[in-house]
């Protein structure tokens, strides 16, 4: 499966679109909290375009060092953002930087999402397209 996460800035967000429409290929997009209310129009495109969305917590923090409640609140609010703005549950979480133990991994399966880890970085999307 090929992924993108999506926590900083939108300037090729239209061009991968565009992209992966034309090579006829869907992703998922792991969408930061504090993304998704900043392009609140590109969540509503790639939605549109077929791709998988996806939750990547609402502040990027190393979710190991937060407690189960506090686990739930950045797995939720995006996921109430992204419901808002598409109708869609999102399903699958990616842990920023990778980082989790026993209490996300449970409270991920709660909260009625599958964690997500990666197996290769890329190069990055300016080198890609």
């Amino acid at each position: 499966a090929l992924s993108f996460d999506a926590a900083w800035g939108n300037e090729d967000t239209k061009k991968l679109l565009d992209i992966l429409k034309k090579k006829k290929v869907h992703v998922t997009f792991f969408m930061t909290g504090g993304w998704i209310e900043k392009y609140p129009e590109d969540v509503k495109a790639i939605c549109e375009a077929g791709h998988e969305l996806g939750n990547h917590s609402e502040n990027h923090k190393q979710m190991s060092t937060l407690s189960a409640e506090e686990c739930k609140e950045e797995i939720m609010t995006p996921h109430e953002k992204v419901k808002k703005l598409t109708g869609v549950d999102m399903q699958v979480f990616r842990p920023p930087y990778g980082d989790y133990n026993d209490t996300l991994i449970d409270t991920a399966n709660a909260c009625g999402y599958y964690p997500i880890q990666w197996d290769v970085d890329t190069p990055g999307i300016k080198v890609m397209i």
